[in-house]
């Protein structure tokens, strides 16, 4: 009988020593900037990345759009060990009447491993310029 260890192996990776497809929950969080024309429309998306890969594409939606000064809570279903995450790809379709977005931070909770957080801060647009719908954030 083979027992596995209960070691962290990364921030937001799995638990056992040896679960490459184990899933695992965790909450985007979503912090709208609290300035003139902060919020959007548009469909937004996010991708975590880490060490050992990248998640897919997760749709972030609300059927109000993003307002101003606001913060929404996503869950998600990770299915694979990203290894320690290091960054989160946010982007819009650049859709609705107004799809520029400004993205004060993004915050990640692994909630399977009782709230861990990383913390993304942006304090910049997404969609503001015709060729920047995609930001690339890295922890703090």
């Amino acid at each position: 009988m083979k027992l596995f260890s209960l070691t962290l192996v990364s921030v937001f990776g799995c638990f056992l020593s040896s679960c490459d497809a184990l899933d695992y929950d965790a909450h985007i969080i979503v912090s709208v900037g609290n300035i003139t024309d902060a919020g959007s429309n548009a469909s937004v998306y996010a991708t975590i990345g880490g060490t050992e890969g990248n998640s897919s594409e997760f749709y972030l939606k609300k059927d109000n759009g993003f307002q101003r000064g606001s913060a929404y809570d996503f869950q998600v279903t990770i299915g694979n060990n990203l290894g320690t995450i290091e960054k989160i790809w946010i982007s819009h379709d650049n859709t609705g009447e107004r799809p520029a977005l400004f993205l004060d931070q993004v915050v990640l909770v692994n909630a399977t491993a009782g709230g861990i957080m990383v913390n993304f801060p942006c304090k910049r647009w997404i969609g503001l310029k015709k060729d920047r719908y995609t930001r690339l954030l890295h922890k703090t």
